[in-house]
């Protein structure tokens, strides 16, 4: 697109009496709506009569309207338009518009300079847009006319029939005693329909007059019936001063109910919010109980796991007592501190014994005297059961008695040149 076509077409558009100004900057963007516009307003300055479809909203009416103006202009002006250009309506627009504002352009101009100088014989153009109503009136007519014509073209198809019958009964002669019968019977005919409306019309009065009567009478009731109503008001019954009484004590016992039910909902309410504190109370002395006890368990825990702190013989003591299936920690307890004592014993027998000690080992009795002595620190209310186990334990002491026995004497044996 350059300046001097769009300038050319913007003049001869002016020239040629479009209603819109066109400005330089319209087709600078896409403008299809202008572009719309000029090509139904070409179309139309060709020919008046075209039919060409002016709804450009959606894609498939803008496609058809540039592609219905396209063929227009090549049939009826030979004139070859790009549909591409057209539709894409910027500058490349202008060039295909402008092919159709030249011929009409020129046109104008050929018809002014045949005319010379005289500008008065030089007509205005015709503002179609303006003469829409006067084309509808146009077109409504010429229906008609056509309709007219068709009837009329029947109604002539019909004349020789209707001829025939009308030119006999133009010469048939008329009596005059026939004729006066007819006129007499018409006469009879209006005078029985204008008896029948005045009858119609006597009785509508007579309805009316019967309706105006009862109107009254109703309209009286009703007077009556207000008077005895207001006198009614007036009267006071005489149940009234009991009814008002018994108005105020039911407002008296209604206050009195809704005080109770209130009092009543909050002592509810105290009473709920109280079990609810003891219930809390309950559950956290349940789990203070349950922390202290858990506390004791570890506490037992760790009193078991100080076992582990004394010669490796003393630890296979314990082994040997949890071989022996004792489950509570009372009783492992029990007995490693009755196996620590023995050991103990065992301990001194062998010092005594190194330093050249003659006496005897110590009797079994000791050694369960210890045992009744251990017994004493049953602190689990498990008594029964470590009573119960008293012979497994004093056999184990046995063995480890023994086994102790025999390493002393080995270490005796061993040492017994340095006491010399």
């Amino acid at each position: 697109m350059s300046y001097r076509d769009l300038r050319n077409f913007t003049e001869m558009m002016r020239a040629l009496g479009y209603t819109r100004l066109i400005s330089m900057e319209n087709f600078r963007n896409p403008n299809f709506q202008l572009v719309a516009e000029i090509l139904i307003w070409l179309v139309k300055r060709f020919d008046p009569d075209s039919d060409i479809p002016s709804e450009f909203e959606t894609e498939q009416d803008r496609v058809l309207l540039v592609r219905s103006a396209a063929q227009f202009m090549a049939s009826k002006a030979n004139i070859k338009l790009n549909t591409k250009r057209l539709y894409q309506a910027d500058g490349y627009a202008v060039r295909e518009l402008l092919k159709a504002t030249s011929v009409l352009y020129s046109a104008l101009r050929v018809n002014v300079t045949a005319l010379g100088d005289d500008t008065s014989s030089v007509s205005s153009p015709v503002d179609i847009s303006s003469k829409i109503h006067e084309l509808a009136q146009t077109r409504q007519l010429t229906s008609q006319i056509t309709a007219k014509g068709a009837g009329l073209y029947d109604l002539l198809g019909k004349e020789v029939e209707m001829r025939e019958l009308r030119n006999l009964r133009i010469s048939r002669q008329l009596e005059m005693a026939e004729v006066e019968a007819s006129v007499r019977q018409a006469l009879e005919t209006v005078k029985m329909e204008i008896a029948n409306t005045k009858q119609l019309m006597e009785n509508v009065s007579a309805s009316e007059a019967n309706l105006d009567s009862k109107i009254e009478k109703k309209r009286t009731e009703l007077e009556r019936n207000q008077k005895r109503l207001q006198t009614l008001k007036k009267v006071r019954p005489a149940f009234m001063e009991e009814f008002e009484r018994l108005e105020v004590e039911l407002q008296q016992l209604y206050q009195d109910y809704l005080v109770r039910f209130r009092c009543l909902a909050y002592l509810e309410q105290q009473q709920d919010d109280a079990e609810q504190a003891e219930h809390e109370r309950m559950q956290a002395r349940q789990a203070h109980t349950k922390k202290l006890l858990e506390q004791m368990r570890q506490e037992d825990r760790s009193l078991d796991g100080s076992g582990d702190l004394f010669e490796p013989g003393e630890v296979k003591d314990g082994d040997e007592i949890s071989k022996l299936g004792v489950g509570k920690a009372s009783r492992v307890r029990i007995k490693t501190a009755s196996g620590v004592m023995r050991k103990a014993s065992a301990a001194g027998q062998q010092t005594r014994r190194v330093f050249g000690s003659m006496n005897a080992p110590p009797d079994e009795d000791d050694d369960s005297g210890s045992l009744d002595s251990d017994s004493d620190l049953l602190l689990d209310g498990e008594g029964s059961e470590l009573l119960g186990s008293e012979e497994e334990d004093e056999v184990e002491v046995d063995v480890a008695v023994n086994k102790d026995k025999k390493s002393t004497s080995r270490v005796h044996q061993e040492h017994s040149d340095d006491d010399f």
